[in-house]
């Protein structure tokens, strides 16, 4: 049976080649990543099976809580859910 997507990240960050390395390096992946989506149109990044909105939902919430644990001031505040307004 295939591995699931986090048990491949796990394996990927834990035993690599090139040891704690790779950890940088997928670090930096998906900051570069994240950070690329999150400057685009959401509707840009639509597609037939993602919504746009989604996914940029998914790179913002990445490159802030990746800025946060970093350091970095360029994340914005978190956002407050529907329950948290009330």
């Amino acid at each position: 049976m295939p591995s699931t997507n986090v048990e491949f990240v796990t394996e990927l960050m834990e035993y690599s080649a090139h040891g704690a390395l790779i950890q940088a390096f997928v670090m930096q992946a998906l900051e570069q990543y994240a950070r690329r989506v999150a400057a685009m149109d959401p509707e840009a990044l639509d597609t037939p099976m993602v919504s746009g909105h989604a996914w940029h939902g998914c790179a913002v919430e990445v490159r802030d809580k990746l800025a946060r644990r970093l350091g970095r001031n360029e994340a914005s505040p978190p956002a407050i859910s529907p329950a948290q307004g009330r």
